[in-house]
């Protein structure tokens, strides 16, 4: 476990990079411990998240957790990965995320975060073997966004920030019927529509394993039935779909992890007993999560997945939880049904080598010039054929 020491306050913090499963397999307890004193505490600051969403990175990068510890005690955390990089091409590191994640941050007790915030940055501006740190899913508050990017920043590294979008909610805290009359009457005859169409197609049943109610075996097949709903839908193409080994390893792990700690809540649409679609949900602290939603491409027309989730929405509300978050992207279909939303940001940070200079030239001087100069040209263009059109 390479390592160094860095002076901060009276005493030096320790840091050392885990780059090993087992190190990182060890670090559970002491890693939980600090995701519950973080500012915001969440599943998504959990090991288990993180040994899930590893279960599929480890195919494309190889661990590089910065571990901060005072006398052998972790004090904090940063979830990174090392991303394969072609010979010559900029050495990237990243947060360890996957396209499920909703939000990403450094473990660290909220009470030394601007301390250790520095620490860390002081050990990573120190480095030399990389180029780029890509950091995705940050809320703005966050201890990465509000205590290590500036530290960075002071020591000289360039940053460039960016709109992550917004994870988009719906407050659960109302009556359903209060809600659901404040949608659309769009929104509300495409529901009917869609009821109609599927009950139709034959007998429909909605099952739902909730957490801490579901056995092993329950579990196993229900993951069965969604894993061959997302190998049938329009996901197939992009290589995330849950047959794929990356993904199947992330949501196999997640959710024996999920069922352990009652976070793991599932819903089935069957017609005639074939699954046609599904929503994929953590439950934590009030909150519930929806990871995926997936419905099988060969139904499309009598619409499974606007079914389902219809029947999802009303059912939780009325029963004590706080908000329903859709994930990152403003879809469509999410802002018929959500107002609200939680801003995210993507940051990168260009190290000062020689690769990280230059990556920086080119992404935040470069791109944006030629972009610039593109757009000029083209409006200047559609001005010259107006006047012609005349």
């Amino acid at each position: 476990m390479p390592s160094l020491d860095v002076q901060s306050s009276i005493d030096p913090v320790h840091v050392a990079s885990v780059k090993h499963e087992a190190e990182f397999a060890a670090l559970k307890i002491p890693w939980n411990t600090l995701a519950n004193q973080s500012a915001v505490a969440s599943v998504f600051l959990t090991h288990e998240w993180f040994s899930a969403a590893w279960a599929w990175r480890r195919l494309d990068s190889s661990l590089e957790v910065l571990l901060l510890s005072r006398s052998g005690t972790p004090t904090a955390i940063l979830p990174l990965i090392r991303t394969r990089a072609k010979k010559g091409r900029a050495r990237y590191l990243e947060l360890l995320t996957v396209p499920d994640t909703q939000s990403c941050d450094m473990i660290v007790s909220s009470s030394t975060a601007h301390e250790l915030g520095a620490a860390l940055a002081t050990a990573l501006a120190g480095r030399k073997d990389w180029d780029v740190l890509k950091l995705g899913y940050l809320t703005p508050a966050g201890e990465v966004a509000q205590q290590l990017v500036p530290a960075l920043s002071r020591l000289g590294c360039h940053v460039s920030m960016e709109d992550g979008g917004r994870n988009l909610f719906v407050p659960l805290n109302d009556r359903w019927e209060v809600y659901y009359s404040s949608r659309s009457r769009r929104l509300k005859k495409a529901n009917n529509l869609a009821s109609n169409r599927l009950h139709n197609a034959g007998a429909v049943r909605i099952d739902h394993l909730e957490p801490r109610s579901t056995s092993v075996e329950e579990l196993n097949h229900a993951l069965d039935a969604i894993i061959g709903i997302s190998r049938c839908s329009w996901k197939k193409t992009t290589g995330n779909s849950l047959d794929q080994p990356g993904p199947q390893a992330f949501i196999r792990t997640l959710s024996a992890a999920a069922r352990e700690n009652g976070w793991l809540s599932m819903w089935l649409a069957r017609v005639d007993g074939k699954p046609v679609a599904m929503e994929y949900q953590l439950i934590d602290r009030g909150n519930v999560h929806a990871l995926r939603a997936d419905f099988d491409a060969s139904c499309t027309h009598v619409s499974p997945g606007a079914f389902l989730f219809r029947q999802i929405m009303e059912q939780l509300f009325g029963n004590g939880l706080r908000r329903y978050y859709m994930g990152p992207g403003e879809n469509a279909y999410k802002q018929h049904w959500a107002d609200e939303g939680e801003p995210l940001l993507r940051i990168f940070v260009y190290n000062r080598t020689c690769r990280g200079q230059i990556t920086w030239l080119g992404n935040a001087i470069a791109k944006p010039l030629m972009r610039a100069i593109r757009d000029r040209l083209f409006a200047g263009t559609e001005r010259r054929s107006g006047v012609i059109s005349q």
